[in-house]
């Protein structure tokens, strides 16, 4: 497939859409960088088609969403991102497109090389370097405009990394549709790792690297390749420290136990997917993402990091910004997305359509601003909710 990778910086005329539900409010400055993730294969997920469940974490954020409209072959996109109070780079964002094609991500996490200041990446020659700038934040919206399809996103995503390079450390992207679903590692310079998630599996990911050992029909750059079916991905790019770490073994740990009902030993090597005991729903999602580990021994009842700095936070943490779940179906306009706009342990899931209108008996964001939400910035003709 001949992929166009030419960059595009992203500009639309009154792009962002306010909410009435107050998308932006106060964070603690805490923590950051805490970002949940789990995807349920279609044989699964109790709707028979792929579930997404993802929790956006970062200190002194707020919310914002918009609708990128549709031009040039390219799709229209929904876009709910994160963005930082005090200006700066955008930080995470999760975008699905009306061709039915979905893209979230979470930090990788830090690197294995340490020079006493910062984390590095080994040289690897001509796969550590960028072109320019190379390409970072754009790279999940310059794919999933064009793609028709996750695997198409995931081929559209290799093209761009390979021809610009990838200008941050690491980003674990989640790239579905209705029938499929895909993990991409992607590391500074020109270095990358995609794995269909199987069927009948999830798979759950916190901030850091998940992929060990290559296995058949995975898609990896040459250096990585080149290394043998032996090569320890996670060791030689990442460590221990990160993975193994409880800020992120306990996340693993409890979304496994309670939204698929399999419990995973602590400190154990954790497997990339696993089979759950039963068909995974919305709602079990939700109870995971919700969490503050409830009855655990480790469980976060009152936080007092000065008394007890070593306290494992939790997946719903005091920097949460929103919780999405989202039900994939072959039709967009029928993919409904359950959303908080703040921490899921405290506020209602709203229910919506994107490209589809706003489900009946929906109060949680309140009438008007669950209208705007769906209707964004689509021209009049097209907007699925009267204003």
């Amino acid at each position: 497939m001949k992929v166009n990778t030419s960059v595009s910086v992203l500009v639309c005329k009154g792009m962002f859409a306010p909410l009435a539900v107050a998308a932006m409010f106060s964070v603690a400055a805490l923590t950051a960088d805490a970002c949940t993730a789990i995807v349920v294969g279609k044989k699964a997920s109790a709707t028979g088609h792929v579930l997404i469940g993802h929790n956006e974490d970062g200190s002194g954020m707020f919310m914002r969403h918009a609708m990128l409209p549709p031009g040039d072959g390219k799709a229209a996109v929904f876009w709910s991102e994160a963005k930082k109070y005090a200006g700066g780079d955008q930080v995470g964002a999760c975008v699905y497109s009306e061709r039915g094609v979905f893209v979230v991500s979470n930090n990788g996490g830090v690197m294995q090389e340490w020079d006493g200041e910062t984390f590095s990446l080994p040289d690897e020659g001509s796969y550590s370097v960028i072109s320019g700038k190379g390409i970072g934040y754009d790279l999940r919206f310059r794919a999933v405009e064009r793609a028709r399809t996750a695997r198409e996103c995931v081929d559209i995503m290799i093209a761009l990394v390979k021809e610009h390079g990838y200008n941050q450390y690491s980003r674990n992207f989640l790239v579905a549709d209705a029938e499929e679903a895909w993990i991409l590692e992607v590391l500074k310079g020109r270095r990358y790792v995609a794995r269909r998630v199987p069927d009948d599996e999830v798979v759950v990911y916190p901030n850091c690297l998940v992929f060990n050992k290559l296995r058949p029909g995975d898609l990896a750059s040459e250096n990585i390749k080149s290394k043998g079916p032996d090569f320890d991905i996670i060791g030689f790019y990442q460590g221990p420290r990160t993975w193994k770490s409880p800020y992120n073994l306990y996340r693993w740990k409890e979304i496994y136990r309670i939204a698929a009902g399999v419990d995973l030993e602590p400190g154990a090597e954790y497997p990339f997917s696993v089979r759950p005991a039963h068909r995974i729903s919305a709602d079990d999602i939700k109870r995971g993402l919700r969490t503050h580990y409830e009855g655990r021994p480790y469980e976060v009842k009152k936080r007092h990091p000065q008394k007890n700095p070593k306290i494992i936070e939790p997946i719903c943490r005091n920097t949460t910004v929103q919780s999405l779940v989202c039900e994939m179906n072959p039709n967009p306009r029928e993919t409904t997305m359950h959303l908080t706009v703040g921490r899921p342990c405290e506020v209602e899931y709203g229910v919506y359509r994107p490209f589809g209108g706003v489900l009946p008996g929906d109060t949680a964001f309140g009438e008007k601003a669950v209208t705007r939400l769906v209707n964004h910035e689509l021209p009049a003709d097209a907007r699925t909710v009267m204003p």
